[in-house]
């Protein structure tokens, strides 16, 4: 084969970009083309490339909905532009071994950009991906074009740095010579926490209130109303931009934590606040998102009453939650750590409709399947 190659970030695999949000900024990656040379060596093409896609399902008025795709992002380097000193259109490598071909790739508008989704919206209309490509050609009539690529996760940092991020925060019910209550809960979770603890404090003011039971759970809500930038002309009624695709939906990401009266106590949640333990699904969280105008996803802890009265309606409380990126870091007695990364393995075998994205770019290059692979290679 000759050479092998892969490409470096300043960070390690995976290449985790934190986007920097301005309005019509644009951010700059470094990084180097790699090259294990088993010889001397020239190449004609030498290119790195930032490609972002978008799949969506059109809500159209079709038979059935269509699927279109459109750019996020698409963003080249020609390193052979920027390394040929003598003007004959190759970059040559008077040695073998271990070599470096550094770069410096721009992602423009970046604050525009949704985050990468580490799990899966609660829909199949619309999923995006970002990759990284290194495109190579060695300076021969026959040899072939070789590409390697990676996964970019691209965030959105929307932690709220100024406050206490391991703040309590509390809501209360308050309803006068009836009942009363009140929730406290962590303002703020994070990917790859096992758990969220809160507690809760009752008071039942008169017997007809007497509480059967209460749970407690983590909702989702996934706001989306993407409009295309683009017009397809193969797609009945989607000839010109601003096609919608409007998705509006919640769900449970953590397990329902339930307590009930076993004792038919009046006092229950009286004189010792109860403490509720809810399990989170990391496979289902998805960071908090409010800086886009077409996404928006949001989080609630929802605490539920419910009395012995059949005929009193539940009451439901609900406090607002913070999703950030990183992991929390778990008790080492829980062994939450291990079973995080067990979760994220089976997570990357699901189907996805951003698997089936057709990334621009890719199409032509055809692998060289002689001898030792191209790490990284897809």
């Amino acid at each position: 084969m000759g050479f092998t190659f892969d490409i470096e970030l300043d960070t390690p695999q995976p290449f985790i970009v934190d986007l920097e949000l301005e309005d019509y900024n644009t951010q700059t990656l470094n990084g180097a083309i790699v090259l294990h040379l088993e010889r001397p060596e020239k190449f004609k093409v030498a290119t790195v490339a930032i490609h972002g896609h978008i799949g969506i399902a059109l809500n159209v008025d079709t038979p059935k909905h269509s699927i279109v795709h459109e750019p996020l992002i698409q963003s080249t380097v020609d390193l052979v532009a920027a390394n040929d000193t003598d003007g004959h259109g190759i970059i040559k490598f008077d040695a073998a071994g271990t070599q470096y071909l550094p770069f410096r790739i721009d992602i423009p508008r970046s604050g525009e950009l949704p985050p990468t989704l580490i799990n899966k919206l609660d829909t199949h209309y619309i999923d995006w991906k970002y990759e990284i490509h290194a495109t190579l050609q060695r300076d021969h009539i026959f040899s072939t074009t070789r590409v390697i690529k990676h996964d970019l996760i691209l965030r959105r940092s929307l932690d709220p740095r100024e406050e206490d991020t391991q703040a309590l925060i509390t809501a209360s019910t308050d309803m006068p010579k009836q009942f009363k209550s009140k929730l406290s809960a962590p303002s703020r979770i994070g990917l790859g926490q096992n758990q969220l603890v809160a507690t809760v404090e009752m008071k039942a003011r008169h017997k007809s209130y007497m509480i059967r039971e209460i749970d407690c759970a983590v909702v989702q809500t996934e706001y989306i109303n993407y409009f295309t930038r683009r017009g397809h002309p193969s797609v009945e009624n989607a000839h010109v931009p601003g096609v919608p695709c409007k998705v509006n939906a919640s769900r449970l990401v953590s397990a329902i934590k339930k307590i009930p009266n076993e004792e038919n106590d009046l006092d229950f949640g009286r004189h010792k606040p109860i403490e509720l333990n809810v399990h989170l699904d990391n496979h289902q969280l998805i960071p908090t998102e409010h800086g886009l105008d077409w996404l928006d996803i949001s989080h609630t802890l929802r605490f539920t009453v419910h009395f012995m009265d059949v005929n009193l309606p539940a009451i439901i409380t609900e406090l607002p939650l913070f999703v950030a990126h990183e992991e929390i870091q778990p008790d080492p007695t829980t062994g939450i750590t291990q079973e995080v990364s067990e979760k994220a393995s089976a997570l990357s075998t699901k189907t996805r409709l951003m698997n089936s994205l057709k990334i621009i770019g890719a199409e032509n290059h055809v692998l060289n399947s002689q001898g030792v692979a191209t790490p990284g290679a897809a």
